[in-house]
């Protein structure tokens, strides 16, 4: 009968179990120094090794041959527990036996000496599954059972287990395993087993695994089933995930307020019949590896690499190169959405599912239409930005390096102290006085501009009035022209407006508007329609 890659494989002495040095170097000193405790608790998350030393802890105290603190494995007492024959190591399941009979059919045994063995050891695993009762039954032989007695527990969740039996135990904490050793092991496996199988695949099974090798050498096994190639995309099929280079594509999506493109990748996860709620899951495993690097980029790069992120090189240099498009507040903006997201598709059914993960990434690309807390911090730190610096990148994504650089006007912004910069004012009757003296004094004709209306103005002063709602009214029938300078002419209705603009300093909060909404990279000056009446109704004119 076929025996599972996992119980094949199965370290046989603590010299073969990988990624948990920490605590097989304590059992194999204990145990080569006669000095092993009479209660263990092995806590972690699940294919960690918690079981298999265990089983590796009983064969050693019982051992007739000891090497170093590892059981040597031929003795009559390793084989006999090694092929399960040994009464007197008794494994149980504490969650198909919870009740309190089974403890003390337990505590009655102990007070007999064993009948093959040195020891008697007691495996119980998943502990934390025991009723209350179970737990007071077990406390007194926990805390001075017989010398001749070993209890091992293991659970998966130390939060629910008694501080009393906390306190009578030796415990040890198994780590997950790094993907580099699971991905390790698993070269090793496939190449005693004659199977073909990709460094990449392996890196992607490891990851899979989310540091469990049992978990990892299953899906080994798995993906080998068939007899061909073990790939990156035979993995990802059998998976349920879509891989890291489609998150990739998402996220450049979104960074290009690609809307065709999040259409294209949902239609391609769903007709292969991907799972959408995986491929959501990585997404926002992706946002929070972007998240981590705009956190703690100053750390140096090989150990936030491989210690924080565990990604290879190339996938580094992919992250830090999208990271860079988008603020921090962007990126936890994006990620709530996402999460929120992830419960309905994982609970839908068919279209249902397909359209929640479309609604939720378009959701990405048009902030606007979001106005939710996280939504307006995200804009309103492009505001902040935009005022500091005088230019607002647009749509939660850093400026595109193929924008045209900003023109630097006659007149630079200079910087005071009443507030980050503040431009010069064009006068209406000097400008009007320029355009009809002909040639400048000392000869040199003037370039005549080209004064191209704005139509989407509207959108900068519902814009504006976000930020500014007391003084928007000043805009009303305004007018925006781009002057094809490195200038946005905004005709104003009357005196008035203007004044009382150039009071609250809008120009710049308004050239970052104007950035954002239309793309235009300049200063803004105000002035003031040369007709007694506005060239735009006013709102405020009651004729």
């Amino acid at each position: 009968m076929h025996q599972a890659l996992y119980r094949k494989y199965r370290p046989a002495a603590f010299s073969d179990v990988v990624g948990q040095t920490h605590i097989t170097s304590v059992l194999r000193y204990q145990v080569k120094e006669g000095r092993t405790s009479h209660a263990y608790l092995f806590c972690g998350s699940r294919g960690t090794g918690k079981t298999t030393c265990a089983k590796i802890l009983a064969k050693a105290v019982n051992c007739l041959d000891p090497v170093n603190g590892d059981p040597c494995g031929k003795c009559e007492n390793c084989l006999a527990i090694e092929n399960g024959s040994a009464s007197d190591v008794t494994e149980m399941d504490a969650a198909s036996n919870t009740g309190v009979d089974y403890i003390r059919d337990i505590k009655d045994e102990v007070m007999y000496a064993p009948s093959m063995l040195k020891n008697r050891i007691y495996i119980i695993d998943e502990v934390h599954m025991l009723s209350p009762g179970a737990f007071n039954a077990l406390l007194k032989t926990l805390e001075e059972p017989p010398s001749h007695v070993v209890f091992i527990l293991a659970t998966t969740e130390m939060q629910k287990i008694p501080a009393t039996i906390l306190s009578r135990c030796q415990r040890f904490e198994f780590k997950r395993i790094s993907a580099d050793v699971i991905s390790a092991r698993l070269s090793y496996i496939a190449e005693k087993e004659g199977i073909e199988l990709e460094d990449d695949a392996a890196r992607l099974i490891a990851r899979a695994a989310q540091g469990g090798m049992r978990d990892a050498i299953s899906l080994l096994e798995l993906c080998s089933a068939d007899g061909g190639k073990v790939t990156t995309k035979r993995v990802e099929e059998l998976s349920g995930g879509v891989g890291r280079k489609t998150s990739e594509d998402a996220v450049r999506a979104i960074a290009d307020r690609s809307g065709r493109a999040i259409f294209d990748i949902v239609a391609s996860i769903y007709a292969s019949t991907g799972d959408l709620s995986v491929f959501i899951s990585e997404l926002i495993g992706y946002y929070r590896d972007m998240t981590v690097y705009k956190t703690v980029k100053d750390m140096p790069e090989q150990e936030l690499r491989r210690e924080i992120l565990d990604l290879t090189e190339g996938e580094f240099e992919v992250l830090r190169e999208l990271s860079d498009r988008f603020r921090y507040e962007t990126l936890l903006y994006h990620s709530s959405i996402l999460e929120k997201a992830l419960p309905q598709i994982v609970g839908s059914v068919g279209m249902s599912g397909r359209i929640a993960a479309e609604l939720a990434l378009l959701r990405l690309t048009v902030p606007k239409l979001d106005a939710t807390p996280e939504a307006l911090l995200d804009r309103i730190s492009k505001l902040e930005e935009a005022l500091l610096y005088a230019k607002a990148p647009a749509c939660g994504v850093s400026a595109k390096p193929d924008l045209p650089a900003r023109e630097t006007p006659q007149s630079e912004p200079v910087r005071n102290q009443a507030g980050p910069f503040v431009y010069e004012q064009k006068d209406p009757a000097e400008q009007s006085v320029k355009q009809k003296s002909g040639p400048a004094p000392d000869g040199a004709p003037e370039t005549p501009r080209t004064r191209k209306v704005i139509g989407n103005f509207v959108d900068v002063i519902r814009a504006y009035e976000a930020t500014s709602p007391s003084s928007s009214a000043w805009l009303s029938g305004a007018a925006a022209y781009d002057l094809g300078d490195g200038t946005v002419e905004v005709v104003l209705s009357n005196a008035l407006s203007l004044q009382m603009l150039k009071r609250e300093r809008a120009e710049e909060a308004l050239a970052a508007i104007i950035f954002s909404e239309c793309s235009i990279n300049a200063r803004v000056v105000f002035t003031v329609a040369p007709d007694d009446k506005p060239k735009t109704k006013n709102l405020f004119d009651l004729d």
